[in-house]
């Protein structure tokens, strides 16, 4: 028999499975999503608490103002026994080492020094230089609108008498002479020149032997470089001393005509006077002593020559500034 009432209550058990069903499942994804995000949260958070110490650390007990730099804990000795130890956190291992030169101050050479100058070698045991003493020391009426720097060049006669030593000792005597020749030079600082000489001679000479007083000539010839100091500098008299090393050549005949032609190594040295009597002339007086060091028999000679020379002075090359100034001084 069929019950109008059963197809309602057969839908209503059905929907009622339905809806069961489906809180069931909503119930499911609502859990499995708290788990997970239970998990997440536990990976994040996990290894904090895995390392965090189960005391307070000790740097919670610092107050930043304890906390001092490296230098200060070392000072004042807080430093513990590894910080102590650890050759890297030692204040002095970040220093340098002192530079020190392989050889002194007073072992360096003229020619390491800065701005060496081989005039320098003269200053160092006394003599003077401009770079030290100016162009004068005040004596000797200094040059003011002048200098001897303005024609620093020259070429000079002299002329004078020549007292002459033995030749051979005992045997061969030179006669005293007149000795003259030419010279040129250059003044390269107001306290220094240099110059070459050449000069002549024809003595008489005496044979001291008792077999034979005949007398015959010599000729003597002299040449040399030479270095000159001017120790007063740049003023209108000017002393000197020369010192210079050459040869002097000797030609003669001895008492029992044999040949002599030697060359004999010189060192002139003497002192001497100039003056200028016009901006390009100037007078000389010189006394030398040159000495020439014997061989082949012939012994050392020591002839001393007084001359008086004149020079020619070189080099000027004045600059006109007319008409923008008329007072200038031309030497």
């Amino acid at each position: 028999m069929y019950a109008p009432w059963a197809s309602w209550t057969s839908g209503y058990q059905i929907d009622s499975a339905s809806t069961a069903a489906l809180g069931a499942s909503c119930v499911l994804r609502a859990g499995s999503t708290l788990l997970t995000a239970i998990a997440l949260v536990a990976l994040i958070f996990l290894p904090v608490l895995a390392e965090a110490p189960d005391e307070e650390s000790a740097f919670s007990k610092i107050r930043a103002e304890d906390i001092l730099p490296l230098d200060d804990r070392t000072e004042n000795g807080q430093l513990d026994a590894g910080e102590k130890n650890n050759p890297l956190l030692d204040p002095e291992a970040a220093k340098f080492d002192t530079w020190e030169p392989l050889a002194s101050e007073e072992m360096q050479l003229h020619w390491d020094l800065p701005n060496f100058s081989p005039i320098d070698c003269f200053h160092d045991i006394g003599f003077r230089h401009s770079s030290t003493h100016g162009r004068n020391i005040g004596r000797g009426i200094p040059l003011t609108h002048s200098s001897w720097s303005n024609r620093p060049y020259h070429v000079d006669w002299f002329l004078g008498g020549m007292l002459n030593s033995s030749l051979i000792r005992n045997r061969v005597q030179q006669n005293n002479d007149t000795f003259g020749g030419v010279r040129i030079g250059w003044d390269f600082d107001h306290y220094w020149g240099t110059e070459w000489r050449f000069g002549w001679s024809s003595p008489n000479i005496d044979y001291r032997s008792t077999s034979n007083n005949t007398s015959a000539d010599n000729r003597l010839f002299i040449t040399d470089f030479d270095l000159v100091y001017y120790p007063w500098g740049d003023s209108k008299i000017r002393p000197y001393a020369l010192m210079g090393l050459g040869f002097t050549r000797v030609d003669f005949y001895d008492e029992n005509d044999v040949h002599f032609g030697t060359s004999l190594l010189t060192m002139p040295y003497g002192v001497g006077l100039q003056f200028p009597m016009w901006p390009w002339l100037t007078w000389r007086l010189e006394v030398l002593n040159n000495l020439a060091f014997g061989a082949d028999q012939v012994t050392t000679l020591a002839n001393v020559s007084f001359t008086l020379g004149m020079e020619w002075r070189l080099g000027a090359q004045p600059s006109s500034y007319w008409p923008w100034r008329s007072s200038r001084y031309i030497w």
